[in-house]
């Protein structure tokens, strides 16, 4: 009886232990499990979180670069602002340098064009005075200056440019010598001669034909027929002067009578 009792009682505790086991290796899968599950969800949360980190490194790397290409905008359009100010101050110097040559121009002008209306008057009586060459391209340079000198859309420098060509061109004529064709009225009908300007030292005439020799003569304001006069036998000296002036003989001395 002993003997059962013994042997049960092993039995007894061999049947405690392999259940007591049984319940710890199920209690240790359910632990195994539950720590797999929590390694996992740590895992996925650890790779959520780490995205996270990586978009977050992403933007805020954008959003430097953002910030800096503003900062470089921004030092860009000060420099440009600085700029600005310059030529903006260089050009209201301009106006008031601009302003005070208009004023200077207005205050000159008023007194110029008095001096270029007396200038032009003056050479249109010269030319009326002067021997008879030229005279109606003369009197129109000078009807020309009339209306430019009162013409608002020429500028004042212009104005007085024309006057001085005018006055070149008239100063010009008393060292140049030249000869052209020209009908005159001598004696009351019309004569087709070669006019000899030489200067204006005289004016002297020959007829085609060669008949008619002459001059201008100042004193009477008419034309002198030297061919009546045996006096006076220019006729040489004219057909010399007007092949000097059609450059067929080099210069040489003209003996002329001279009328003043």
């Amino acid at each position: 009886m002993q003997y059962w009792n013994k042997t049960f009682s092993i039995i007894y505790r061999a049947i405690r232990l392999t259940a007591g086991l049984a319940l710890c290796q199920s209690t240790l899968a359910s632990n195994l499990e539950e720590s797999v599950s929590e390694a996992t969800l740590m895992q996925q949360q650890g790779a959520t979180s780490q995205a996270v980190i990586l978009k977050s490194q992403d933007t805020t790397q954008k959003l430097l670069a953002e910030y800096q290409a503003l900062n470089k905008e921004l030092d860009q359009l000060k420099i440009n602002q600085a700029h600005l100010q310059q030529t903006q101050t260089q050009q209201m110097l301009s106006m008031q340098s601009l302003q005070k040559q208009l004023n200077t121009v207005e205050t000159t002008e008023k007194s110029i064009i008095p001096h270029l209306l007396s200038m032009i008057d003056w050479l249109d009586h010269f030319i009326a005075q002067d021997m008879p060459f030229h005279f109606k391209e003369r009197q129109q340079r000078i009807n020309y200056l009339k209306t430019s000198i009162v013409d608002p859309h020429t500028s004042l420098p212009e104005r007085y440019r024309r006057v001085l060509e005018a006055y070149q061109i008239e100063s010009e004529y008393g060292y140049t010598i030249e000869a052209y064709p020209k009908t005159i009225n001598l004696t009351n009908s019309p004569l087709h001669v070669k006019l000899l300007r030489v200067g204006r030292i005289g004016l002297y005439f020959q007829s085609e034909d060669g008949q008619h020799n002459g001059y201008w003569n100042h004193k009477q304001g008419a034309w002198h027929n030297a061919s009546t006069d045996p006096a006076l036998d220019i006729e040489d000296e004219i057909k010399q002067g007007l092949l000097i002036a059609q450059k067929q003989r080099p210069h040489s001395l003209l003996s002329l009578p001279v009328i003043k």
